[in-house]
C-alpha cells in the first residue's frame, strides 16, 4: 500500500510544524502508516484535509481498496480536531461508532479513526 503524508510533496516535515496532530496505525499490508496534520496547515485549509485513494482528490492518500477516492476530511473546529465522512462506500469510524455522512466529529487524543480497513490513533503532534 502506497501512502502520501507528512513530509511527501508540499506537505510539512515534522520539524516544520509548530503543533498539531499525529494519525499512526498499520496499513493493510502490516507497514507504519503516520499522517502530520498541522496546525498551521490545517488553518490554511478552509475546509479542512481530506484522506483517500486518489492522489489527485486528497491531501493525504492510502490505496487501500477498502477505502473511497474521496473518504473523509480532517479538520478543525472551535481550535479542536475534527473528522468528517464524505459518503465513503464504507464509511468512517470513530472508536467503533459509524459517522453519518457529512456531519463532523469533533475528535481528541486517544480516539481511534477507522477508513476502510485502516485504524488511526490520534495523538498530538510533540513540538
Amino acid at each position: 500500500m502506497k501512502t502520501r503524508g507528512s513530509g511527501a510533496g508540499p506537505f510539512k516535515s515534522h520539524g516544520d510544524v509548530e503543533g498539531g496532530w499525529v494519525l499512526t496505525g498499520g496499513g493493510v499490508e502490516g507497514e507504519e502508516l503516520r499522517f502530520v496534520f498541522g496546525e498551521t496547515e490545517l488553518a490554511e485549509a478552509y475546509l479542512g484535509l481530506t484522506i483517500g485513494r486518489d492522489a489527485t482528490l486528497n491531501d493525504r492518500v492510502v490505496t487501500d481498496a477498502a477505502v473511497s477516492r474521496r473518504h473523509c476530511r480532517i479538520g478543525l473546529a472551535d481550535g479542536g480536531l475534527f473528522v468528517e465522512d464524505l459518503n465513503s462506500l464504507n464509511g468512517t469510524l470513530v472508536d467503533d461508532m459509524e459517522l453519518t455522512p457529512f456531519q463532523p466529529l469533533a475528535v481528541t487524543t486517544g480516539q481511534r479513526i477507522t477508513i476502510g480497513r485502516i485504524t488511526l490513533l490520534v495523538t498530538p503532534l510533540a513540538t
